[in-house]
Protein backbone atom coordinates (compact mmCIF):
# COMPACT_ATOMS: atom_id res chain seq x y z
CA UNK A 1 0.00 0.00 0.00
CA UNK A 2 2.56 2.59 1.24
CA UNK A 3 4.59 1.99 -2.65
CA UNK A 4 1.16 3.00 -4.05
CA UNK A 5 0.55 5.51 -1.84
CA UNK A 6 4.35 6.86 -3.07
CA UNK A 7 3.20 6.95 -6.60
CA UNK A 8 0.11 8.84 -6.06
CA UNK A 9 1.92 11.59 -3.74
CA UNK A 10 4.74 11.80 -6.36
CA UNK A 11 1.79 12.82 -9.34
CA UNK A 12 0.28 15.03 -6.73
CA UNK A 13 3.32 16.87 -6.49
CA UNK A 14 4.32 17.00 -10.31
CA UNK A 15 0.44 18.61 -10.34
CA UNK A 16 1.66 21.42 -7.74
CA UNK A 17 4.83 22.06 -9.69
CA UNK A 18 3.24 23.05 -12.56
CA UNK A 19 0.81 25.34 -11.07
CA UNK A 20 3.42 27.19 -9.27
CA UNK A 21 5.15 27.31 -11.86
CA UNK A 22 2.41 28.55 -14.03
CA UNK A 23 1.89 31.15 -11.29
CA UNK A 24 5.16 32.63 -10.69
CA UNK A 25 6.00 32.90 -14.89
CA UNK A 26 2.09 34.79 -14.93
CA UNK A 27 3.52 37.20 -11.82
CA UNK A 28 6.97 37.71 -13.56
CA UNK A 29 5.56 38.78 -16.60
CA UNK A 30 3.09 40.96 -15.33
CA UNK A 31 5.44 42.53 -12.90
CA UNK A 32 8.34 42.45 -15.23
CA UNK A 33 10.39 40.15 -12.90
CA UNK A 34 13.54 39.20 -15.09
CA UNK A 35 13.30 35.18 -14.72
CA UNK A 36 16.64 34.85 -13.51
CA UNK A 37 15.33 36.57 -10.50
CA UNK A 38 11.79 34.27 -10.72
CA UNK A 39 13.79 30.84 -10.87
CA UNK A 40 16.73 31.43 -8.90
CA UNK A 41 15.69 33.12 -5.81
CA UNK A 42 11.79 33.02 -5.95
CA UNK A 43 11.07 29.72 -6.79
CA UNK A 44 13.79 28.16 -5.22
CA UNK A 45 12.74 29.49 -2.15
CA UNK A 46 9.22 28.26 -2.20
CA UNK A 47 10.06 24.56 -3.38
CA UNK A 48 13.09 24.27 -0.84
CA UNK A 49 11.16 24.95 2.16
CA UNK A 50 10.64 21.02 2.73
CA UNK A 51 14.48 21.20 2.93
CA UNK A 52 14.44 23.50 5.43
CA UNK A 53 11.55 22.34 7.75
CA UNK A 54 12.46 18.67 7.74
CA UNK A 55 16.10 19.27 9.55
CA UNK A 56 14.44 21.69 11.84
CA UNK A 57 11.44 19.72 12.97
CA UNK A 58 14.23 16.78 13.12
CA UNK A 59 16.54 18.49 15.55
CA UNK A 60 13.45 20.05 17.11
CA UNK A 61 12.31 17.20 18.69
CA UNK A 62 15.66 16.09 19.98
CA UNK A 63 15.65 12.27 19.77
CA UNK A 64 19.33 10.26 18.24
CA UNK A 65 17.12 8.92 15.42
CA UNK A 66 15.39 12.41 14.76
CA UNK A 67 18.50 13.65 14.59
CA UNK A 68 19.89 11.47 11.79
CA UNK A 69 17.55 11.94 9.81
CA UNK A 70 17.80 15.78 9.98
CA UNK A 71 21.89 15.27 9.38
CA UNK A 72 20.57 12.88 6.25
CA UNK A 73 18.15 15.32 4.63
CA UNK A 74 20.82 18.03 5.09
CA UNK A 75 23.34 16.11 3.03
CA UNK A 76 21.16 13.25 0.69
CA UNK A 77 19.12 16.62 -0.67
CA UNK A 78 21.91 18.29 -2.52
CA UNK A 79 23.60 14.88 -3.61
CA UNK A 80 20.10 14.03 -4.84
CA UNK A 81 19.40 17.45 -6.80
CA UNK A 82 23.30 17.64 -7.85
CA UNK A 83 23.17 14.20 -9.42
CA UNK A 84 19.32 13.74 -10.76
CA UNK A 85 18.75 17.43 -11.76
CA UNK A 86 22.46 18.09 -12.95
CA UNK A 87 22.23 14.36 -15.21
CA UNK A 88 18.49 15.63 -16.59
CA UNK A 89 19.97 18.81 -17.63
CA UNK A 90 22.92 17.61 -19.22
CA UNK A 91 20.37 15.00 -21.28
CA UNK A 92 18.15 17.40 -22.11
CA UNK A 93 20.99 20.08 -23.64
CA UNK A 94 22.41 16.70 -25.38
CA UNK A 95 19.22 15.97 -27.13
CA UNK A 96 18.03 19.55 -27.91
CA UNK A 97 20.93 22.42 -27.62
CA UNK A 98 24.01 21.00 -28.81
CA UNK A 99 25.31 24.19 -30.16
CA UNK A 100 25.00 26.21 -27.52
CA UNK A 101 26.74 29.35 -26.10
CA UNK A 102 26.86 31.39 -22.75
CA UNK A 103 24.09 29.16 -21.80
CA UNK A 104 24.14 29.60 -17.77
CA UNK A 105 26.45 32.21 -15.34
CA UNK A 106 28.70 29.76 -13.76
CA UNK A 107 29.58 31.97 -11.08
CA UNK A 108 26.32 31.11 -9.36
CA UNK A 109 27.46 27.85 -8.99
CA UNK A 110 30.65 28.83 -7.09
CA UNK A 111 27.93 29.98 -4.35
CA UNK A 112 27.44 26.01 -3.59
CA UNK A 113 30.41 25.06 -3.93
CA UNK A 114 32.24 27.25 -1.54
CA UNK A 115 29.42 26.98 0.99
CA UNK A 116 29.24 23.23 0.76
CA UNK A 117 32.98 22.67 0.79
CA UNK A 118 32.80 25.23 4.00
CA UNK A 119 30.03 22.57 5.31
CA UNK A 120 32.24 19.28 4.86
CA UNK A 121 35.65 20.98 6.10
CA UNK A 122 33.45 22.34 9.43
CA UNK A 123 33.27 18.36 10.48
CA UNK A 124 36.71 18.74 11.41
CA UNK A 125 37.01 22.16 13.26
CA UNK A 126 36.70 22.42 17.23
CA UNK A 127 34.35 25.87 16.12
CA UNK A 128 31.47 25.43 14.28
CA UNK A 129 28.04 27.58 15.87
CA UNK A 130 30.07 30.94 14.29
CA UNK A 131 30.12 29.52 11.07
CA UNK A 132 26.29 29.77 11.06
CA UNK A 133 27.05 34.28 10.29
CA UNK A 134 29.12 33.24 7.51
CA UNK A 135 26.68 30.14 5.95
CA UNK A 136 23.50 32.95 6.41
CA UNK A 137 26.10 35.92 4.66
CA UNK A 138 26.68 33.85 2.09
CA UNK A 139 23.07 33.20 0.98
CA UNK A 140 22.03 36.97 1.39
CA UNK A 141 25.08 37.99 -0.97
CA UNK A 142 23.80 35.53 -3.93
CA UNK A 143 20.28 37.06 -3.48
CA UNK A 144 21.77 40.58 -3.78
CA UNK A 145 23.84 39.41 -6.50
CA UNK A 146 20.64 38.21 -8.36
CA UNK A 147 19.18 41.11 -8.16
CA UNK A 148 21.77 43.20 -8.44
CA UNK A 149 22.44 41.92 -12.43
CA UNK A 150 19.00 41.74 -13.06
CA UNK A 151 19.47 39.91 -16.45
CA UNK A 152 16.35 39.23 -18.61
CA UNK A 153 16.81 35.34 -19.96
CA UNK A 154 15.03 36.06 -23.36
CA UNK A 155 12.67 33.29 -22.37
CA UNK A 156 9.97 35.61 -20.55
CA UNK A 157 6.79 35.21 -22.14
CA UNK A 158 2.81 36.02 -21.76
CA UNK A 159 1.34 33.05 -20.10
CA UNK A 160 -2.15 31.95 -19.01
CA UNK A 161 -3.48 31.62 -15.51
CA UNK A 162 -4.32 28.34 -14.76
CA UNK A 163 -7.08 29.95 -12.33
CA UNK A 164 -8.21 31.95 -15.97
CA UNK A 165 -8.23 28.65 -17.96
CA UNK A 166 -11.17 27.83 -15.34
CA UNK A 167 -13.35 30.81 -16.60
CA UNK A 168 -11.95 33.22 -13.37
CA UNK A 169 -11.30 36.71 -15.63
CA UNK A 170 -9.50 39.97 -14.62
CA UNK A 171 -7.56 40.35 -11.53
CA UNK A 172 -4.56 38.40 -13.17
CA UNK A 173 -1.92 39.48 -10.16
CA UNK A 174 -4.42 38.80 -7.64
CA UNK A 175 -4.87 35.14 -8.80
CA UNK A 176 -1.41 34.58 -9.51
CA UNK A 177 -0.25 35.01 -6.10
CA UNK A 178 -3.65 32.91 -4.57
CA UNK A 179 -2.68 30.38 -6.83
CA UNK A 180 0.84 30.40 -5.97
CA UNK A 181 -0.24 30.33 -1.42
CA UNK A 182 -2.64 27.49 -1.94
CA UNK A 183 -0.16 25.24 -3.57
CA UNK A 184 2.38 26.25 -0.93
CA UNK A 185 -0.15 25.80 1.74
CA UNK A 186 -1.13 22.26 -0.17
CA UNK A 187 2.62 21.16 -0.45
CA UNK A 188 3.48 20.38 2.83
CA UNK A 189 0.78 18.43 3.43
CA UNK A 190 1.67 16.05 0.48
CA UNK A 191 5.42 16.10 1.38
CA UNK A 192 4.03 14.89 5.23
CA UNK A 193 2.24 11.95 3.37
CA UNK A 194 4.75 11.16 0.92
CA UNK A 195 7.51 11.03 3.80
CA UNK A 196 5.00 9.28 6.03
CA UNK A 197 4.62 6.65 3.07
CA UNK A 198 8.32 6.18 2.58
CA UNK A 199 9.17 5.53 6.37
CA UNK A 200 6.89 3.31 6.18
CA UNK A 201 8.88 1.58 2.60
CA UNK A 202 12.01 2.04 4.88
CA UNK A 203 10.99 0.12 8.16
CA UNK A 204 9.61 -2.74 5.92
CA UNK A 205 13.34 -2.46 4.25
CA UNK A 206 14.73 -2.63 7.59
CA UNK A 207 16.99 0.44 7.04
CA UNK A 208 18.71 2.63 9.70
CA UNK A 209 17.95 6.08 10.36
CA UNK A 210 20.75 7.62 8.27
CA UNK A 211 20.17 5.58 4.92
CA UNK A 212 16.95 5.92 5.20
CA UNK A 213 16.79 9.91 5.41
CA UNK A 214 19.67 10.48 2.55
CA UNK A 215 18.11 8.32 0.16
CA UNK A 216 14.15 8.21 1.16
CA UNK A 217 14.22 12.04 2.31
CA UNK A 218 15.04 13.90 -1.00
CA UNK A 219 12.79 11.55 -2.94
CA UNK A 220 9.94 13.33 -1.04
CA UNK A 221 12.00 16.66 -0.51
CA UNK A 222 13.34 17.08 -4.08
CA UNK A 223 10.08 16.11 -6.43
CA UNK A 224 9.19 20.28 -6.63
CA UNK A 225 12.84 21.19 -7.82
CA UNK A 226 12.91 18.36 -10.53
CA UNK A 227 9.33 19.10 -11.09
CA UNK A 228 9.89 22.78 -12.06
CA UNK A 229 13.12 22.12 -13.73
CA UNK A 230 11.43 19.29 -16.28
CA UNK A 231 8.70 21.61 -16.74
CA UNK A 232 10.81 24.58 -17.33
CA UNK A 233 12.96 22.63 -19.91
CA UNK A 234 10.08 21.59 -21.26
CA UNK A 235 8.08 24.81 -22.16
CA UNK A 236 12.07 25.58 -24.15
CA UNK A 237 13.21 27.94 -20.70
CA UNK A 238 16.84 26.13 -20.26
CA UNK A 239 18.24 29.02 -18.42
CA UNK A 240 15.59 29.39 -15.81
CA UNK A 241 15.77 25.27 -15.04
CA UNK A 242 19.05 25.42 -14.85
CA UNK A 243 18.40 28.69 -12.44
CA UNK A 244 16.02 26.79 -10.37
CA UNK A 245 18.36 24.07 -9.43
CA UNK A 246 21.27 26.09 -8.71
CA UNK A 247 19.36 28.63 -6.59
CA UNK A 248 18.00 25.92 -4.66
CA UNK A 249 21.90 24.26 -4.00
CA UNK A 250 22.77 27.54 -2.61
CA UNK A 251 19.85 27.44 0.05
CA UNK A 252 20.56 24.01 1.09
CA UNK A 253 23.94 24.58 1.15
CA UNK A 254 23.69 27.37 3.38
CA UNK A 255 19.82 27.94 5.28
CA UNK A 256 19.48 23.64 6.11
CA UNK A 257 23.16 23.51 6.79
CA UNK A 258 23.43 26.66 9.43
CA UNK A 259 20.66 24.29 11.40
CA UNK A 260 22.72 22.11 11.65
CA UNK A 261 25.90 23.73 13.19
CA UNK A 262 23.08 25.49 15.73
CA UNK A 263 21.39 22.33 17.07
CA UNK A 264 23.95 19.74 16.69
CA UNK A 265 27.63 19.02 17.49
CA UNK A 266 27.90 18.51 13.26
CA UNK A 267 30.09 15.35 13.35
CA UNK A 268 29.58 13.54 10.11
CA UNK A 269 29.30 10.14 9.10
CA UNK A 270 31.50 8.90 6.60
CA UNK A 271 28.23 7.92 4.99
CA UNK A 272 27.22 11.32 4.71
CA UNK A 273 30.91 12.50 3.99
CA UNK A 274 30.63 10.61 0.27
CA UNK A 275 27.71 11.64 -0.08
CA UNK A 276 28.56 15.73 0.72
CA UNK A 277 31.65 14.91 -1.97
CA UNK A 278 29.95 13.08 -5.00
CA UNK A 279 27.33 16.13 -4.76
CA UNK A 280 30.57 18.60 -5.51
CA UNK A 281 31.69 16.22 -7.89
CA UNK A 282 28.58 16.16 -10.08
CA UNK A 283 28.36 19.77 -9.49
CA UNK A 284 31.97 20.37 -11.45
CA UNK A 285 31.20 17.60 -13.59
CA UNK A 286 28.17 19.90 -14.87
CA UNK A 287 30.19 22.72 -14.98
CA UNK A 288 32.82 21.84 -16.82
CA UNK A 289 30.64 20.36 -19.30
CA UNK A 290 28.55 23.11 -20.18
CA UNK A 291 31.55 25.40 -20.14
CA UNK A 292 33.02 22.91 -22.84
CA UNK A 293 35.89 21.87 -20.98
CA UNK A 294 34.50 18.09 -21.74
CA UNK A 295 32.10 16.69 -23.66
CA UNK A 296 28.53 16.50 -23.03
CA UNK A 297 28.21 12.72 -23.16
CA UNK A 298 31.22 11.80 -21.23
CA UNK A 299 29.62 14.10 -18.75
CA UNK A 300 26.31 12.56 -18.76
CA UNK A 301 28.26 8.95 -18.34
CA UNK A 302 30.24 10.22 -15.25
CA UNK A 303 27.37 11.37 -12.84
CA UNK A 304 25.22 8.34 -14.21
CA UNK A 305 28.28 6.44 -13.13
CA UNK A 306 28.48 8.44 -9.78
CA UNK A 307 24.80 7.76 -8.83
CA UNK A 308 25.22 3.75 -9.79
CA UNK A 309 28.45 4.09 -7.63
CA UNK A 310 26.31 6.25 -4.55
CA UNK A 311 23.78 3.95 -4.52
CA UNK A 312 26.18 0.37 -4.60
CA UNK A 313 27.83 1.89 -1.70
CA UNK A 314 24.94 3.09 0.94
CA UNK A 315 22.97 -0.07 -0.02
Amino acid sequence: MDFLLIVVYMILIYILAELIVNAIDVLAYELKIPESITSSVIASLVTTLPEFLVPLISFLKGSVDTTHIGLGSIFGDPMFLSMFGFGFMLLVIEAKYKRFKDLYDLTNILFFLFAFNIALLANFLSFKKPLVLLFLTIYLYFVYTQFKNRKTTGEEENEKLFFSKLGIKGYTKTLAVVQGFLVILTLPFVIDGLVLSIDGVSHLLGWDSYKSAIVFSPLATELPELSNAFIWARKGKLKSSIGNIVGSLVFQSCMPVSLGLWFTDWHIPNMLMVGGFLSILSTLIFSLSISKAINLRIGIIFIIFIIVLYFLYIL
